[in-house]
This record gives structure tokens, sequence and C-alpha cells, in this order.
């Protein structure tokens, strides 16, 4: 039956999609608060995003 095999994929795609979206806000606290630890000024973050 193709919705027993439809399901499965769905789930997966929905929980790799929540994984990203947790990784990325993730990334960007990671981010800030490196860029807090070397005190950057904003204009030396938008090169290092830039990149």
């Amino acid at each position: 039956m193709i919705l027993c095999s439809l399901t499965p994929c769905v789930w997966e795609a929905i929980a790799n999609y929540l994984k990203s979206s947790k990784l990325q806000k993730l990334e960007s606290k990671i981010d800030s608060l490196v860029y807090t630890l070397y005190n950057l000024t904003n204009d030396e973050i938008e090169t290092i995003e830039k990149e």
C-alpha cells in the first residue's frame, strides 16, 4: 500500500526539518557567543558572515 510507504517518509522529512531548524538556531547562538567572546564590532561580524 502506497500510504504505508508514504507515512514513514513524511515523518522522516519532518524530523529532518526539525533537526535542521534546531541546528540553525544552535549555530546562531554559538556564533553570537564567539562574537561576544572576541568583542567583535558589527562591521567585523558582517565581514565574517559574508564569507
